[in-house]
């Protein structure tokens, strides 16, 4: 049983192998690629900087324990 109609046509579109279906489901695996790249570089950068950070408040309490020794 087909569909009868004004959306038959798209319908058709939709379903066969050259319709739409096929570039929009590449369209969005790209975006969704994407979106995860930018998510896991970003959370990198983050992280990045947080280990810059411990690094530095390291070195500073370092000095300030090695001022107690004098």
């Amino acid at each position: 049983m087909g569909r009868r109609g004004k959306g038959a046509w798209f319908y058709r579109l939709l379903k066969n192998e050259r319709g739409i279906i096929f570039p929009f489901a590449i369209v969005l695996l790209f975006i969704v690629t994407g979106a995860a790249l930018l998510y896991t570089n970003a959370y990198f950068a983050q992280l990045k900087t947080y280990n810059s950070l411990e690094s530095i408040y390291v070195r500073a309490t370092i000095n300030i324990l090695s001022t107690f020794n004098d």
